[in-house]
Parts: structure tokens; C-alpha cells; sequence
């Protein structure tokens, strides 16, 4: 198959999906955790003697683990709302030259080369412009084509740059 086609509607959940993946996935979301873990263990050991230093510990206890997460489900329910091409579905064919993106009227052709990473999670790809760009392709909306994008990323990306699954 050289391309596929597929249309992609975005949800709070799938936006959610991203945000949170993008906050806890690597050095700085281990940090994180390890701080509030850190702050949860002083706290279950007593240490603190006043009531401030408690208060102090179960708010840093629960800032990653609890306050970020709601935060970024806030975050992201914001922005699907409030961002006008989010109302309307994208439409994507991915091919042997790339991804072509189209909203009604408009489109864009990015080339495979263009890709800065690709990574793969149990229900989403996300396709990296750039640091702060990317492309969300949940694979519930891509179907039983998922294979087939798949194997295009995989072939057409560097392998550096690829975190997807790889099937025997």
C-alpha cells in the first residue's frame, strides 16, 4: 500500500494523552516523581516538626503525582475548546513522500525528512515538528491502517528518530 488516509477529530482525552506523556515521559518527568516521592517518604518518616513543613511536604508530595495532572487535563480541555481548528476534523494522507495535512481549504505537506522524532504509545503516535510541534494520530482514528503507518514511518524516518513498536 503506498498511502493511507485517515481523519483525526481532537478530544480532550487524546490531547490529555499528549500533554501527559509529554510531562512525565523522560529526565524531567523522573524528576519529578522522584521529588514527590521524596517529599511523600520525609513525610510517612515524621520528618517536619512543625505544621508548616507538613503542609509543605504534602503539597510537593502531591504536585506531580495530583496537582499536575489535573492542571494539564485543564490545560488541555482549554485548549481544544479554545483553539478554532480544533473544531473541525484534520484530514491526513501519509505516503511515500510524507504526511499531507488538510482542513478544509487549507493543506501542508511535511516530508519525511522534516520529522524531528516519532513515537509511539499504546493508543497515539506523535509526529515531532519540532520541541514543541506535533502531529497526534490516535490509533483508534487511524483504524486497521495502523500497521501500514507504521511500517511507512519506520521506513521512510531514521532509526534514531523512530520510537515505534517494532513487530516480528
Amino acid at each position: 500500500m503506498d498511502e493511507i488516509r485517515f481523519s483525526v477529530t481532537m478530544k480532550v482525552k487524546t490531547m490529555y494523552r499528549f500533554l501527559m506523556h509529554h510531562g512525565y515521559v523522560g529526565a524531567a518527568g523522573i524528576i519529578n516523581l522522584i521529588i514527590s516521592g521524596g517529599a511523600l517518604v520525609l513525610l510517612i518518616m515524621g520528618v517536619g516538626d512543625t505544621t508548616t513543613a507538613k503542609v509543605a511536604l504534602i503539597i510537593v508530595a502531591a504536585l506531580f503525582t495530583i496537582i499536575n495532572p489535573i492542571y494539564l487535563y485543564y490545560k488541555a480541555a482549554k485548549q481544544v475548546k479554545l483553539t478554532p481548528m480544533f473544531a473541525k476534523p484534520f484530514d491526513y494522507v501519509v505516503g511515500q513522500e510524507g504526511i499531507t495535512v488538510s482542513q478544509e481549504e487549507e493543506q501542508l505537506a511535511v516530508t519525511w525528512g522534516e520529522l524531528r522524532k516519532v513515537v509511539e504509545t499504546k493508543t497515539d503516535f506523535y509526529v515531532y515538528l519540532s520541541l514543541t510541534r506535533a502531529y497526534i494520530f490516535p490509533k483508534d482514528e487511524i483504524g486497521k491502517d495502523c500497521e501500514v503507518f507504521r511500517e511507512l514511518v519506520k521506513s521512510h524516518t531514521d532509526p534514531k528518530l523512530c520510537k515505534c513498536k517494532w513487530k516480528a
